[in-house]
């Protein structure tokens, strides 16, 4: 029996001994997290070609937080034309001009084209989006017959995250192609590396012009205002006599432009007649001379 229990202390000796024996040092856990590090350009080199692959087989890039289930903010885009007629054309453009002022707008376009009926402006204005029906209601004020009203709002949602996404990807690409040039150790792996960064250099300013301008037409509203003032034709001699001398006019430009456009034809005539009478000529001297030698 004391052999027994001293064969048990024995054994328990030996456990407490091993035990420690096998636990991990603080240190060599550190080293076990630091080790991947050694392989991380070999994981650049993989991961970074098979991204561009991977976005051209798709085709077109997730909308970005739509696998987490993120709802992204509406963004629409608002145009609209509007078409009416004005008594006093200066008023008119007055009161647009105000209104642009006051919603912070800006005009990319105003035209005025004159016919024989009637005196049209065209105004196209870009209103901040979030004003669009404030400007609209203070340009029209006191208009109530509308030849074309017409406003649309394109719901570009989908358009704006997967531009915004294919953005993100392409610098995520730029930046890692980047860090792989810096542990290149060949001219061959630099040329490479280099060449791929102007190629993705050029498809991300591509790519931010495309989204600068979406984000501006989402920004800013358009509307095109056309107003016109009939022009008074109770004198219909005299309108008729400004459509005639209109015309005379379109006449003499379209003869000008046939006569410089036969102008070899006109010179090869003008040689012909020339050398005719020149010929005429020595005829007649010809037989002058003939008629006043003696006999």
């Amino acid at each position: 029996m004391r052999r027994l229990f001293s064969i048990s202390i024995m054994m328990l000796l030996l456990g407490g001994c091993s035990g420690p024996k096998q636990e991990e040092s603080p240190e060599a856990s550190l080293m076990r997290i630091e080790s991947p590090s050694q392989d991380e350009s070999k994981t650049l080199d993989i991961v970074v070609p098979a991204q561009p692959e991977q976005e051209e087989a798709d085709g077109v890039a997730e909308p970005a937080g739509a696998a987490n289930g993120i709802v992204t903010e509406k963004k629409f885009i608002k145009t609209g034309r509007i078409e009416f007629e004005t008594e006093d054309a200066e008023a008119t453009r007055k009161t647009i001009m105000e209104s642009v002022r006051a919603n912070k707008a800006y005009v990319s376009r105003d035209e005025e084209n004159r016919s024989g009926q009637a005196v049209s402006y065209t105004i196209v204005v870009h209103v901040p989006a979030a004003r669009f029906d404030t400007f609209l209601n203070s340009a029209t004020k006191g208009i109530t017959d509308f030849r074309e009203k017409s406003i649309s709002n394109e719901d570009v949602t989908a358009t704006y995250v997967d531009t915004e996404s294919r953005l993100k990807t392409k610098k995520d690409i730029e930046n890692r192609y980047r860090a792989l040039l810096t542990k290149a150790n060949t001219v061959k792996d630099i040329l490479e590396i280099e060449r791929e960064l102007g190629e993705i250099r050029t498809d991300i300013e591509a790519t931010e012009a495309q989204f600068r301008q979406l984000k501006g037409d989402i920004q800013y509203s358009t509307l095109h205002i056309v107003f016109y003032k009939p022009i008074d034709t109770s004198n219909p001699f005299l309108t008729e006599l400004a459509d005639a001398f209109r015309q005379g006019v379109g006449n003499i430009r379209a003869f000008t432009v046939v006569l410089v456009a036969v102008w070899p034809f006109a010179l090869l005539a003008i040689g012909v007649i020339a050398g005719l009478n020149w010929w005429r000529r020595r005829k007649a001297a010809e037989k002058k001379e003939a008629a006043e030698l003696p006999s």
